[in-house]
């Protein structure tokens, strides 16, 4: 971490200085991209955080075995098949990318504190729903996310897409790190889960409060196409013209 930081610094620190400028066409705003990368954090970095304890959640608290209560446990990914692209449709039906994910987010952070009160006398099948039900809105979350970043900067979509992706890894680091330093059995459980609830709530804010709704969300026509299409318009006005003649 520390080597990166220096190499960050190295690399930036004429631009902070004010010695160096880029070029318009290369500048975006980077608190955009900084909510981002706060909305992988807590969407994708708590998936695999939450994929890599739930197993042992469900096998302490109800008492399964380790077989069943993995295959209970995969339940949680497995709804990765639709809910990240779900996200992603609703962020172009709803008609506005900003709101989406911000209600996603709070969803999110609501069914994580809900999942804080699970102990081993709920129905089990009601808990099974229950993390089925908050696994939907974490991962449509990532795919309102990625909804988003190609919108900030069209010319550096990879480089923008590459920055918010590598974080949902520092939010598994972190959310994995906090775990194990809880105590063991349900009191931890229930203080991890309650940790990620109120970091969802606190993201899904900055998210109403800070996001911008990327401008052209919902053009026809991507960044550079306008040129082809205003030349093919005259062209496609003439063979209309012929057809009529």
């Amino acid at each position: 971490y520390l080597f990166q930081a220096y190499n960050c610094w190295v690399v930036n620190k004429d631009l902070l200085a004010g010695r160096k400028r880029y070029a318009p066409e290369d500048r975006f705003n980077f608190s955009q991209v900084a909510i981002l990368e706060l909305t992988y954090i807590v969407n994708f970095g708590s998936e695999l955080a939450v994929v890599s304890m739930l197993p042992a959640f469900f096998e302490g608290t109800f008492g399964l075995s380790k077989q069943a209560a993995g295959m209970i446990a995969a339940s949680y990914a497995f709804m990765n098949l639709m809910s990240r692209p779900g996200g992603g449709l609703i962020s172009d039906k709803l008609g506005s990318r900003k709101m989406t994910m911000a209600i996603l987010t709070f969803c999110m952070g609501i069914g994580y504190l809900i999942m804080s009160k699970v102990t081993g006398g709920w129905w089990l099948p009601g808990a099974v729903m229950l993390t089925m039900s908050c696994s939907f809105f974490v991962q449509a979350g990532e795919g309102s996310t990625f909804a988003i970043v190609p919108l900030v900067k069209r010319r550096i979509t990879g480089q923008v897409a590459g920055n918010v992706g590598a974080y949902g890894n520092v939010g598994a680091v972190a959310y994995l790190t906090i775990f194990s330093l809880l105590p063991a059995g349900d009191v931890g459980n229930r203080i991890f889960f309650q940790v990620l609830g109120v970091a969802s709530l606190v993201v899904a804010f900055l998210c109403f409060l800070v996001l911008k709704e990327p401008k052209g969300s919902f053009a026809e026509l991507h960044e550079g196409e306008e040129q082809y299409a205003t030349a093919a318009s005259p062209a496609a006005a003439m063979e209309t013209g012929d057809l009529m003649n």
